[in-house]
């Protein structure tokens, strides 16, 4: 037996704290899949992840393909910078 708290991965035992569940042993893993821990439900046999940029959905219990979008490059100007000794009221407009 297993136990988790919060949803935490399950352990083979406790901190010693309160809170902590008795939880089931993970399922044998059939050939081409992986075993892991959900809460909830639980423990969930899945496909393993595909190449590419997917996202696990709990609510939907499957692989979501998610897009990236393109950052655009910009070139950046760089403006020429001038050195005041003092600045007065009046130089406020200009700047």
């Amino acid at each position: 037996m297993l136990y988790s708290k919060n949803g935490s991965i399950p352990k083979p035992e406790t901190d010693g704290t309160e809170g902590w569940i008795e939880v089931p042993d993970a399922p044998e893993c059939p050939a081409g899949k992986e075993v892991v821990w959900w809460y909830p439900p639980g423990w969930v046999i899945r496909d393993p992840k595909p190449e590419g940029n997917w996202s696990w959905s709990q609510s939907e219990e499957r692989w979501v393909e998610y897009t990236v979008q393109e950052i655009q490059t910009v070139d950046i100007s760089v403006l020429e910078s001038v050195q005041l000794d003092a600045i007065s009221s009046s130089d406020i407009g200009v700047l």
